[in-house]
């Protein structure tokens, strides 16, 4: 059980009742059940030292932002009471090497159910709907040369040649700049990135941290099973997410099997420019005569209607018209098939979704609250990494997401003010200090 351990120093109980900061890190470690994860060795060889007050450190780590594991030391040596709070003696931490330990030997499934839990008391309370859910990622930053920018060397355009110290790292891009719409200035880095579900409250449902190869579409559809296995949802429920995920098959995912709504803009990048069509409602070619249907064409998950030059079809239009009279290379060259254009005429859950309606703008304004959330996560931990085994980012990201998930359930079931689940710096500022039912 999580108990508060009292000092001959110092009044433990008073820095709670007085100090904003302390019951801050009171109401965390009281709604935090670490009782599914062994807190000492009790096979053979040394104890060694607690790894629920280890975890508790890196729950700190990650709410005062701060970057390495020697700074968080530090950190801790100059808050001796909250070193207490979190099960270590004052004064008497571990070396750093077995916070690292911890990173890379905690199964991350142990971390995710602890998220889980909270989670799930957080729904039975109907602080959580479970109506609306929001998808993005976030890029994550190896900690290589390769990522600095000053360096003249760096490696930005040969993906298999991966960082000596991140073999699992991948290369992608970071941002661009968009000029006469025109995609130009990449800025590539080698990394991970952290792909999470939302709840329309901000509370993390569930997530994943992958290589940046990964794309966000696929990872999705994880994502969404997962969260379907766990959270038991029912049809209808509303998923949100940004261009980066307009691929048909997450469409057809979403609505086919899950038996839910995309709510996802188009992606530029896979629509062509809008067609001149003539009278009949057929493409015109560049010479303005209005092509002829040819059959349709299965392309994947695509259906397409397909036109040809008329002057290659249609044998009475090919009297008045012999020649092309701008004399267009696909009409004398190679097997001179004529010209050809198409129209896409897929009927499918992605050519359905209401766009450019009401409805459709107020549920995708709802992906807001994915960018408040990676803003709240920390700008340091989501965007960089000072690890180098692909299992430490994925276990220190889960803590970072754990937290959010703490936050909002010590501000709803601890202090009973689920309108601060969001407040992950002041939610405990105007708690008077009570005792609480610690958990085990």
């Amino acid at each position: 059980m999580y108990k508060l351990q009292l000092s001959l120093f110092y009044d433990l109980q008073y820095l709670i009742q007085t100090s904003s900061f302390y019951r801050k890190y009171y109401l965390l470690f009281s709604a935090l059940d670490l009782s599914s994860i062994p807190d000492i060795n009790a096979d053979v060889g040394r104890t060694g030292y607690s790894r629920h007050a280890i975890l508790r450190d890196f729950i700190i780590k990650h709410q005062e932002r701060i970057k390495t594991i020697p700074d968080l030391l530090r950190f801790l040596d100059s808050h001796p009471a909250l070193t207490e709070m979190c099960g270590f003696t004052a004064s008497v931490l571990p070396d750093q090497s077995q916070f690292y330990r911890f990173l890379k030997e905690t199964k991350t499934s142990l971390i995710e159910n602890l998220m889980y839990g909270l989670n799930k008391e957080l729904i039975h309370d109907e602080v959580i709907s479970l109506n609306d859910f929001i998808l993005d990622s976030k890029p994550i930053m190896a900690a290589t040369r390769e990522n600095n920018f000053k360096n003249p060397k760096r490696n930005t355009s040969h993906k298999n040649q991966k960082p000596k110290r991140n073999p699992a790292a991948t290369l992608g891009y970071y941002a661009y700049q968009s000029i006469n719409g025109q995609k130009n200035n990449f800025v590539f880095f080698w990394g991970y990135r952290t792909h999470v579900i939302v709840s329309k409250e901000g509370v993390p449902l569930v997530t994943l941290t992958l290589p940046n190869n990964q794309t966000d579409d696929k990872v999705a559809i994880k994502l969404i099973k997962k969260l379907k296995r766990l959270y038991r949802f029912k049809k209808g429920a509303c998923f949100i997410a940004d261009a980066a995920y307009d691929v048909r098959k997450l469409y057809n995912f979403i609505v086919d099997q899950i038996k839910g709504y995309a709510f996802i803009p188009i992606n530029p990048r896979n629509t062509q420019p809008d067609k001149t069509l003539g009278p009949k409602g057929w493409p015109l070619c560049k010479t303005g005569f209005e092509m002829t249907p040819n059959g349709t064409w299965q392309e994947g998950l695509r259906r397409r209607l397909k036109f040809r030059c008329p002057i290659k079809v249609d044998k009475c239009f090919a009297v008045d018209h012999p020649t092309c009279p701008i004399g267009h290379h696909s009409f004398s060259q190679g097997k001179a098939y004529g010209c050809t254009k198409y129209l896409d005429i897929t009927d499918d859950a992605r050519a359905r979704v209401p766009r450019n309606t009401k409805r459709f703008n107020a549920k995708y304004h709802l992906r807001l609250e994915v960018e408040r959330y990676f803003a709240r996560l920390g700008d340091r931990e989501a965007e960089q990494t000072t690890h180098y085994k692909h299992k430490s980012i994925r276990n220190q990201m889960a803590i970072a997401h754990l937290s959010m998930s703490l936050i909002a359930y010590a501000a709803a079931k601890l202090i009973e003010q689920p309108n601060k689940i969001r407040c992950y710096r002041t939610f405990a500022d105007d708690w008077v200090y009570q005792a609480l039912p610690l958990a085990a």
